[in-house]
């Protein structure tokens, strides 16, 4: 009688820590110099895009974006974004080798976002870089339109 091999079991997700943020989007895109806050583990702390008077960039740009550098190459199989207050962020999740929009496959989507988002990849995503596209903005408080991040949280294989 054959003995088939059991499978191997499955690993667990573990947290993965980005080694920086970046922005993308013309122009270098927006408030790079904040980037770091939306990976600094802080909850007070966050990178915000600029402000537009509509939820389409004020028709001046398709998007702008947070460029996470893992480091190296990982396995991404779950992501948890905090955006704060507002509701109504269009948002994918891209994922690569390379640090630019065009070489990083949209690998998850969230319409109308807000509040603590949790994208769960349909298949596990593999790449150095991992961006955060937002093509809509949500609604602030002043009633134009502005995207923040709090600590994002990935999760997968280093």
């Amino acid at each position: 009688m054959a003995v088939s091999p059991s499978p191997a079991p499955a690993v667990p997700a573990q947290a993965l820590t980005p080694v920086g943020a970046a922005t993308l989007g013309p122009g270098g895109g927006d408030n790079p110099q904040r980037a770091h806050l939306a990976i600094d583990g802080s909850r007070a702390t966050a990178w915000r895009t600029d402000w537009y008077t509509n939820a389409r960039f004020g028709n001046l740009y398709p998007g702008t974006g947070l460029l996470l550098d893992m480091g190296r190459t990982v396995t991404i199989t779950s992501v948890r974004i905090n955006l704060g207050r507002g509701s109504g962020a269009g948002l994918q999740l891209r994922a690569g080798a390379r640090p630019a929009r065009a070489g990083l496959p949209v690998v998850a989507r969230a319409g109308n976002a807000g509040g603590v988002v949790r994208l769960r990849l349909t298949a596990p995503a593999h790449g150095r870089y991992v961006l955060l596209w937002f093509t809509r903005l949500p609604t602030n408080r002043a009633g134009t339109f502005q995207a923040s991040v709090y600590n994002v949280s990935l999760r997968g294989q280093p």
